[in-house]
């Protein structure tokens, strides 16, 4: 799920490549990844580009039904996916922006719900989630705009037992046992774009989408004040 582990471990995939498909050359720094023990609980904040990710994370805890309402901004027609999973929903207008919102809140049980938010994944799924004392909260239910920095913009609830599977997914290249606080912070530098030129000239939309990104991953992981720094090349 968490795109920059899988950059990290080599386990590249077409998730992993989306994440990076609307960046140029350049070098992006990018919203806090933020981690605080609240009591029993963990509460996570993320910026927008993590919306997917905090989503199907919780939702793979879940053992209850799970509860999802919001919307899903999109240029692609999902109507048959959302009627194969029993979801009834309306579509409204993107003013000044492509496409539609698709506009639902449901419940269903937790396998359901996670095998349609991996089937919608290639989607902004801009969605609420509620799962018992689990949940995953948007700041506004459609997409930021482009280049605007978008702080907090998904918060998650996670519980103390969910532990062992939050380090592996957020904290996968640090030893973390234990800590009130955790600030990740990411840099991309990017520092060529790979197209295939033939594709280029018959399809070039196509080439645009799959053009890979070569470049640096620059992370910093503060725990409870103390800093370490990891550094991951990368070609997605």
């Amino acid at each position: 799920m968490n795109f920059i582990r899988k950059i990290a471990q080599n386990q590249i995939d077409d998730f992993t490549h989306n994440a990076f498909v609307r960046y140029s050359m350049g070098e992006y720094e990018k919203e806090d990844f933020i981690i605080k023990k609240v009591g029993s609980k963990f509460k996570i904040w993320a910026g927008f580009e993590w919306v997917n990710v905090l989503l199907k994370f919780v939702a793979s805890l879940c053992k209850e039904d799970i509860q999802l309402s919001g919307a899903i901004p999109t240029i692609k027609e999902i109507d048959s996916t959302l009627e194969n999973f029993g979801v009834q929903f309306e579509i409204k207008r993107r003013y000044g922006k492509s496409g539609d919102r698709y506009e639902f809140s449901v419940t269903m049980p937790h396998d359901k719900a996670l095998s349609m938010l991996n089937e919608l994944s290639n989607n902004y799924l801009l969605l609420d989630l509620k799962c018992g004392n689990r949940a995953v909260k948007m700041k506004k239910k459609d997409t930021p705009k482009i280049g605007s920095p978008a702080p907090k913009f998904v918060t998650a609830v996670t519980l103390k037992e969910d532990f062992d599977r939050l380090k592996e997914e957020f904290l996968f290249d640090i030893d973390a046992t234990d800590f009130t606080e955790v600030i990740i912070k990411h840099i991309y530098k990017i520092t060529d774009i790979i197209v295939d030129e033939k594709l280029l000239e018959e399809d070039p939309a196509r080439a645009r989408q799959e053009a890979k990104r070569k470049g640096v991953i620059y992370r910093t992981i503060i725990i409870d004040g103390n800093e370490q720094k990891k550094e991951y090349e990368f070609e997605v």
